[in-house]
């Protein structure tokens, strides 16, 4: 069985990710910690810097695609860009069960100030990606989870009760 978690820089992806990977006795994989800033021994936002959104976009979908092609028993916590690229997208729906944490807004806000590496905020506001990306994570995920209204012990049984009842 394998989870991808999917939503906005800021929703918690990583933070109840690493919960629930513990709970199910998955292999936790936090694509920016893990295999994107190691891959480069940079910082995120320095990487994009240095590529720009459009060729950091295809670098991050193939380290994506490559690392967890053939692999079972993962949790994923993706970046928030990755609903932009298809290719990965069709992989993780194939691979996994892909679930979109939502998250209102005020929060993402108020917990990306500062945030490093998101894709896109060079041409455009905080509020327009989010506008622009909510549409594309309902589209790809299996389940929405509206992580902003749980207490964090909620949303981890949530996810953990999506995964042992459905599978992948």
């Amino acid at each position: 069985m394998n989870i991808t978690l999917i939503g906005m820089s800021g929703a918690g992806k990583s933070y109840i990710g690493e919960k629930v990977a513990k709970e199910l006795g998955l292999e936790f994989l936090d694509v920016d910690r893990t295999l994107l800033e190691p891959a480069r021994n940079m910082p995120l936002q320095r990487i994009l810097d240095e590529l720009g959104d459009e060729k950091f976009m295809q670098w991050e979908e193939g380290v994506m695609v490559e690392a967890t092609a053939g692999r079972d028993g993962l949790l994923v916590s993706t970046p928030g860009s990755v609903i932009f690229e298809q290719g990965a997208m069709e992989h993780f729906r194939n691979i996994s069960r892909v679930i979109y944490l939502q998250v209102p807004f005020c929060d993402i806000e108020r917990r990306a100030v500062g945030e490093r590496g998101i894709v896109g905020m060079g041409s455009k506001s905080l509020r327009e990606l989010y506008d622009e990306r909510a549409p594309l994570y309902e589209k790809y995920a299996h389940h929405t989870v509206d992580v902003g209204v749980l207490e964090l012990r909620q949303a981890v049984e949530t996810l953990v009760d999506i995964a042992r009842t459905r599978g992948s």
